[in-house]
């Protein structure tokens, strides 16, 4: 049966709403910057409009990847700074700097290659062009963007959630002008079209990290952080901990954006129209996913510094609270959606076709975001627990086999983009499922292993 414990809830619900918060500012602030990219390339026209939508799904897979990669400094701090080990703390900034450092150099260097492989994506010449330009100037921030994910990782788990989301908040500002000043040019600057939001967002990156270097470098939160230009020596036991945590957290989450990367090459073939409409819907949905996704980081936070104070039943009630809470926001966004889905749509566009798919996909969205939600709290849950390998089969059996396979199977024989986005939502609830499941089993066995029953 279930219980309840309104004083021991409310304290729960207080904590993650102290380290929620600030990660949803941040987290909005990080997306307004997408949202700011189409709006701005959108006016510039249909065509940049879809070869952004390409690029920014391409560059989501690498940004996810190094930001999966760097996923574990967040719990692994978290967990070390409730033992009150801030030596260890800050030893896991210092080799994460590593893992940042390669894995951007490898990533610089698939962008580098697009054009390439671009020609593989079956779509409109003037669309790839837009494409390549801005995945080209992407290029020149990834390494930027891989370091300040570290450090912005360690701040996280610090427990100094503020700082960061006033760096990010100021960043969000900074894109809209460089934005406007890219796409449309301005004296000496050439009109780039869509492909000048990479030219902003890069630019954007390198300040992001200037800051959270410079803060890193200089509050006295992080007294035992001794950050220099370049990190210490590899220490390989840490760095193979550090990966053995980050991998699976890597694939998992660069599985679910491949996921829908997918699906926007898969539906290139069905024009700039489709595309762009799907692109909104997406962009849309995302706004309301990353609230839930900076709960799920508090929550993984908060797992981990309980679990590091030896307190694993307070750890699995925190998850419960969490994983209620992210329901309760996704029942209230999904009504949100479906009742002003087309004042939302018409602040992208004003083009009737695109007006009318989008609209209609806002309603699909409404229903993924409760099982997405679900989702992305429980795997939270389970990277404070530093339970990341069985997840990411969980994932990877999820959007791969069951998601993208009904979605094709839905799209191409029955409903077009409105099928693709059915399968979606069957992907996303088969990962809800499972990694509920996971987490319970996980959390039994924390028990147990404390105190023996």
């Amino acid at each position: 049966m279930l219980k309840l414990y309104p004083r021991a809830t409310a304290t729960e619900l207080s904590h993650l709403t102290t380290l929620g918060g600030p990660l949803v500012v941040s987290n909005l602030a990080v997306v307004s910057m997408g949202v700011a990219d189409t709006l701005v390339a959108g006016r510039a026209g249909e065509v940049d409009l879809a070869g952004l939508a390409l690029g920014a799904s391409i560059w989501a897979v690498c940004a996810v990847t190094l930001i999966g990669l760097l996923a574990a400094v967040s719990p692994l701090v978290a967990h070390l700074r409730g033992a009150r080990d801030e030596q260890g703390c800050a030893a896991q900034l210092q080799q994460s700097l590593w893992i940042a450092l390669v894995g951007g150099l490898i990533v610089v260097g698939a962008l580098l290659a697009v054009p390439v492989w671009s020609q593989w994506i079956d779509t409109e010449e003037p669309v790839r062009r837009v494409m390549q330009q801005y995945l080209l100037a992407l290029a020149t921030g990834t390494l930027p963007f891989a370091l300040g994910t570290a450090l912005r990782g360690y701040c996280e788990g610090m427990g100094q959630v503020r700082p960061v989301m006033r760096i990010y908040l100021a960043a969000a500002v900074l894109n809209i002008p460089l934005d406007i000043l890219f796409v449309f040019g301005a004296g000496p600057i050439p009109a780039m079209g869509g492909a000048g939001c990479g030219w902003a967002t890069a630019l954007v990156s390198w300040s992001i990290a200037a800051a959270l270097f410079w803060h890193a470098g200089s509050d006295p939160a992080y007294r035992s952080l001794r950050l220099r230009l370049l990190p210490p020596r590899p220490h390989w036991p840490t760095l193979r901990h550090l990966l053995g945590v980050g991998l699976p957290i890597c694939i998992g989450a660069a599985s679910e954006v491949t996921f829908f990367a997918s699906l926007t090459v898969l539906l290139a073939s069905y024009g700039a129209t489709i595309v762009a409409a799907h692109q909104i819907g997406l962009n849309i949905g995302s706004i309301f996913y990353l609230v839930a996704l900076a709960l799920a980081q508090a929550l993984s936070i908060r797992t981990a510094q309980l679990l590091g104070q030896g307190r694993p039943k307070r750890a699995r009630f925190a998850s419960k609270v969490g994983i209620g809470s992210g329901l309760i926001y996704a029942l209230a966004t999904g009504v949100l959606l479906i009742t002003l889905r087309q004042p939302f749509v018409l602040a992208y566009t004003s083009n009737a076709d695109i007006v009318a798919v989008a609209s209609n996909l806002l309603l699909l969205c409404a229903a993924f975001q409760l099982v997405d939600v679900a989702q992305a709290m429980a795997w939270g849950a389970l990277r404070g627990y530093k339970d990341t390998r069985v997840p990411m089969y969980v994932q990877l059996f999820s959007y791969w086999l069951v998601g993208l396979t009904s979605a094709y199977w839905l799209g191409e024989r029955f409903w077009g983009v409105y099928g693709y986005w059915a399968g979606i939502c069957i992907g996303l609830g088969t990962a809800a499922i499972l990694l509920g499941l996971r987490l319970w089993r996980t959390s039994r066995k924390a028990i147990r292993s404390t105190y023996g029953v």
